[in-house]
């Protein structure tokens, strides 16, 4: 298999897991002192996470004493490992492993706070964090008149920035099928050995600056594709379940259809997925209106 292209189920999703373990970790760009510091961080949530199972007896205060403690120190450094690491915090929030009411608008304000500049963190890491953005709409508790407005809108704008950021990264020529890069590059020709060796070991310059070209080509092919992929899963689900909560809480009053107009417009440039969501808020509204009784 060694120098030739991948071609099998197999080998795409070993290549595809690598490069996406490259991509969800620490970026090299920052200190490899700020890099220990991140690890060292993510690595102290998950045990802590790890170590709440669902029940009575766990502490919400504990944990969100931890994640303050992150949030003050990393909220000002870079974006991506602030976005991460509150990522991480989100999960046990989010899962219920808390005997707290609180817990879930615990989660939705950290998840908030790591997107208020959302441009700026990767793309999947935003997919992920709108996920725990959610207000309760159905139990007692749950926001009413311009309490309810205002988190309605904090809740639906973030499901349309990530939405229309999805969109303007997917490649509608892209192929799942062509799978055109290697595991191991090729030598080049009139140079002997095996694929895939140190260019180091190439003593012609002018053959080594080929080979590391045809390295380089060859690793951008394959991250391209593995974006690509993991983006059109995503496509698959987030649009279908954006559309279901913009629809849900713009059906609750207090109605306001000319502000669901104003994001469909900023956000929005399919002209059927803008109605579909349109005429489906203005049905429920009219039913609900048909429910009140006549004076």
């Amino acid at each position: 298999m060694i120098g030739k292209k991948i071609t099998t189920s197999f080998l795409v999703l070993m290549c595809l897991s690598l490069l996406q373990n490259i991509t969800f970790g620490a970026s090299l760009e920052s200190s490899e002192t700020e890099n220990q510091e991140y690890k060292q961080e993510l690595n102290r949530i998950k045990s802590l996470g790890k170590s709440f199972t669902p029940g009575p007896t766990n502490d919400l205060k504990s944990f969100e004493r931890l994640a303050n403690e992150i949030q003050s120190k990393w909220s000002q450094k870079k974006k991506e490992y602030y976005a991460r690491l509150m990522l991480e915090v989100c999960e046990p929030l989010s899962s219920g492993r808390f005997n707290d009411e609180r817990q879930y608008d615990v989660a939705r304000r950290y998840a908030l706070s790591a997107l208020a500049e959302s441009n700026k963190i990767p793309l999947e890491v935003e997919l992920e964090l709108t996920g725990h953005i959610m207000t309760d709409t159905v139990t007692p508790r749950a926001p009413t008149g311009q309490e309810w407005a205002k988190r309605r809108k904090q809740d639906v704008e973030v499901r349309f920035h990530a939405w229309r950021r999805l969109i303007d990264a997917i490649d509608p020529n892209w192929d799942p099928n062509d799978i055109q890069f290697y595991i191991n590059v090729p030598l080049p020709s009139g140079v002997e050995g095996e694929a895939g060796v140190s260019p180091d070991s190439i003593k012609d310059p002018k053959l080594r600056a080929e080979y590391e070209a045809a390295i380089k080509k060859n690793r951008e092919k394959a991250e391209r594709y593995s974006e690509q992929n993991r983006l059109h899963k995503w496509l698959k689900r987030f649009p279908k379940r954006a559309e279901e909560y913009i629809i849900q809480a713009y059906s609750k009053p207090p109605f306001d259809v000319e502000e669901l107009k104003q994001y469909l417009d900023k956000y929005i440039a399919d002209t059927k997925t803008k109605a579909r969501i349109l005429d489906a808020v203005t049905k429920n509204m009219q039913e609900q209106a048909e429910k009140i009784p006549k004076q």
